[in-house]
């Protein structure tokens, strides 16, 4: 399977035209990144999880939890391939980060055959949380944001009726079915179903309406 989503290097492709110390900058930009990677990854939790369907690995998700100080960054993406009418190659990224315990910011993006189909951004502004749904939906978003979908691959949400959805920047109805089961449902009757093992994500069942996958975790 192709790599996921790059996540360093970003300033690799933004490049300011004309500017005399670009050049000059990168080999400093490069430095710091050396000096405040170990720090950081030493505080990084991964997982992968298959993605199947049927019989079939079509893909991957990659997941990361990073923890400095007041401030913890999740990461999502994942890459997968299947024929539904034609091919389809499917790219996607979540990225969320809390500050304090509470949501500060996310983005997603969903990339089909290199094609945005969806994506939203959380942010602040002023004293307010600015939101944006793929294609045009605009909001305001109110009131604290403490669990989301990328925190449930790393904690389980006992006690949690609600959660946070990145890619619709709502509240979804979460109910637990049994020990360590709940089940997600999100606009549209979509369901996801997340299996929990002594407080560790296993599998997450994703049922919709043309097909259903399981994302298994890769141990």
């Amino acid at each position: 399977m192709p790599a996921h989503f790059r996540t360093l290097g970003a300033y690799d492709r933004m490049t300011i035209k004309g500017h005399p110390t670009t050049t000059i900058m990168r080999p400093l930009l490069m430095l710091i990144l050396a000096l405040a990677l170990p720090a950081l990854r030493s505080q990084a939790q991964q997982g992968r999880f298959d993605i199947w369907k049927g019989d079939a690995i079509i893909g991957s998700v990659l997941t990361e939890r990073v923890v400095n100080e007041d401030r913890t960054r999740y990461l999502m993406t994942s890459y997968s391939e299947f024929d539904l009418v034609w091919k389809q190659v499917v790219r996607s990224l979540v990225w969320t980060e809390y500050r304090n315990g509470v949501v500060s910011s996310c983005h997603t993006r969903v990339k089909v055959n290199g094609t945005v189909r969806d994506s939203s951004h959380f942010g602040p502004k002023a004293d307010e949380a600015h939101c944006f749904v793929h294609p045009d939906e605009r909001f305001v978003h109110e009131g604290r944001v403490e669990w989301t979908t990328a925190r449930m691959y790393f904690e389980e949400p006992i006690g949690q009726r609600s959660i946070f959805v990145e890619s619709v920047l709502k509240h979804c109805a979460l109910k637990n079915t049994g020990p360590g089961t709940y089940r997600l449902v999100l606009p549209g009757d979509k369901v996801n179903t997340y299996t929990y093992r002594n407080g560790r994500l296993e599998e997450v069942h994703v049922d919709r309406s043309f097909f259903d996958l399981v994302f298994k975790r890769d141990s």
